[in-house]
């Protein structure tokens, strides 16, 4: 899998191997940009490159917290 974070414009952030990396990154944006929770978001690509499952945006982190 590879997870990849994405800004509101869907233009790439940066991309991980792993999803707990990615995720840490997801909630470092959220902690420094609050502002930008409702603009970043996490999606998941399979091998193919074809998307797996919703996104999962920054807001919903800092909702948790």
């Amino acid at each position: 899998m590879n997870y990849v974070l994405l800004s509101g414009t869907g233009n790439l952030i940066d991309s991980y191997g792993e999803e707990a990396a990615a995720r840490a990154a997801l909630q470092r944006i959220v902690d420094g940009e609050p502002q930008a929770a409702e603009d970043v978001a996490l999606m998941t690509y399979d091998e193919q490159g074809q998307p797996v499952g919703d996104p999962i945006f920054a807001s919903a982190l800092s909702a948790v917290r």
